[in-house]
């Protein structure tokens, strides 16, 4: 159930800063990220998707894929989604992801190991491999390698 609009009468502004939003992301283990932000680039199952602030109200599914966003002070930030649900409502942005990951908190050792084990499930050809599962596997370490690669060509 979606809330009420708290959208102000004159929502217009005359600012040249651009409008913020809070963002909250959201795992089955923890709070992922929760800030104000001024855009978002997700991964929808249909593609790719930006929200910017005053979005119309949505509801999106997700897929496994790069997140990135733009937060108050300006800068770029990347965090790695494994599918999920994305809610828009006037002021704020909610993400019930089924896994995420800031660049940051990436382990890229792990990530690379998982890669190799999807690689070689599905280059076995054993029938008792489970080929959509290996196959998301494989998308999702794929997707941790390239925002952690992003994290350091930020640094």
């Amino acid at each position: 159930m979606t809330k009420p609009s708290r959208r102000p009468r004159d929502w217009r502004g005359s600012s040249d800063v651009p409008p913020l939003y809070e963002l909250t992301i959201l795992a089955p283990d923890r709070e992922v990220y929760r800030q104000r932000i001024s855009s978002l680039v997700a991964p929808g199952v249909d593609g790719y998707f930006g929200v910017l602030a005053r979005h119309a109200p949505m509801v999106a599914e997700l897929a496994t894929g790069e997140l990135s966003l733009v937060d108050e002070q300006g800068k770029r930030r990347f965090l790695a989604l494994a599918g999920g649900f994305l809610e828009v409502a006037w002021d704020e942005v909610s993400i019930l992801a089924d896994a995420a990951e800031p660049a940051a908190e990436i382990d890229v050792a792990r990530a690379r190991e998982a890669e190799g084990r999807a690689r070689q499930r599905l280059a076995t050809r054993d029938p008792e491999v489970d080929v959509a599962r290996a196959e998301a596997a494989l998308r999702r370490a794929i997707t941790r390698l390239r925002i952690a690669e992003k994290r350091q060509q930020q640094i």
